[in-house]
């Protein structure tokens, strides 16, 4: 934030790392009162219009004290299962933004529209052409863009590296591994034969060239975060979702169904994912051209490229800012 220019104050109210740890809970629960008195006065000094807040138990505090001082509530919730302290806070909130529509029952009916999730504008500049020239791919050329989240996924790295050859005959993947298992991809690259090494991209880190990414993108594979769902949709590209099995209250399962019932992805459970399997899905999809068409389509009319746009003006029309 401070990189940003935005003032910044933290919170003496720690987010909850272990929810199934009692002290975690008990050391919380005595941090609360703290917490909210900060809180308290931190709003009493900056007078804000609205309190906005996508939710986890850092923002109990804050949105207590706002409705305590009568500023208004804006939550966004991006998952298909609403977090805990989302659930909880939902009812004082004035208005809720919801990534998803099969998420509505869980929220209330009347204050909560579907929004999408905010996407920053740098990533959406991008187009198919201007990706591709920037990552030195030919226009002709299928890409698939394999992606397990900033920090990358073991699982997904691993089932990616064993089926490598037999993907890059049939497309240029590019391969957000993560920092911790870069090395071992580039290993894994050296590896290859020189007819199909340069169709292998990997990348430890993808920061302005992620819109590069999925502009160039025929195909998606991820987990399913909201993130990791929304962004490829806003550029109407389908998907492979490989939902993390750990996730909680199985956020990201639910998610991943919610987009596969629209016919933009397939899913994959990570109990199920090895080499032959992602490669039978991958493959099956990019050499079936109607169906991948057919998701295609599917892919733009899920995407919500402009959700930002409509979340910001949300967040003024209820602080009466506009």
């Amino acid at each position: 934030m401070r990189g940003a220019g935005i003032p910044f104050h933290a919170t003496p109210f720690p987010s909850l790392r272990d929810p199934d740890s009692r002290l975690s809970l008990v050391t919380r629960a005595l941090l609360l009162p703290v917490a909210l008195v900060d809180a308290l006065f931190q709003i009493a000094r900056h007078r804000p219009r609205v309190c906005c807040t996508t939710g986890g138990l850092v923002s109990l505090p804050i949105v207590l004290a706002a409705r305590l001082l009568r500023v208004p509530v804006y939550i966004w919730e991006g998952n298909v299962v609403p977090g805990r302290v989302n659930r909880l806070l939902a009812g004082r909130a004035q208005r809720v933004g919801a990534t998803f529509a099969d998420g509505l029952a869980a929220l209330p009916a009347r204050r909560t529209v579907v929004s999408g999730t905010p996407i920053r504008a740098s990533l959406l500049g991008w187009t198919r052409e201007r990706g591709r020239e920037r990552l030195g791919i030919a226009p002709d050329d299928t890409v698939v863009f394999v992606t397990g989240g900033s920090q990358g996924s073991e699982k997904i790295n691993t089932a990616v590296s064993a089926v490598l050859p037999r993907l890059l005959k049939r497309a240029v993947v590019l391969h957000h591994t993560g920092t911790s298992h870069f090395a071992r991809a580039e290993a894994g690259r050296g590896l290859l034969s020189e007819t199909v090494r340069d169709r292998y991209r990997p990348y430890a880190y993808l920061r302005e060239d992620m819109g590069a990414a999925l502009a160039s993108a025929d195909l998606v594979v991820a987990r399913a975060s909201s993130s990791s769902i929304m962004e490829p949709l806003a550029f109407g590209v389908p998907l492979v979702l490989i939902p993390f099995a750990a996730s909680a209250d199985a956020h990201q399962e639910a998610n991943a169904r919610a987009i596969a019932q629209q016919g933009a992805a397939i899913t994959i459970r990570e109990s199920e994912l090895d080499a032959d399997r992602l490669c039978a899905v991958v493959l099956g999809l990019l050499d079936d051209r109607s169906r991948h068409e057919r998701m295609r389509t599917a892919a733009k009319v899920a995407g919500r490229p402009d959700a930002a746009i409509a979340i910001a003006r949300d967040v003024l029309a209820l602080g009466r800012c506009v």
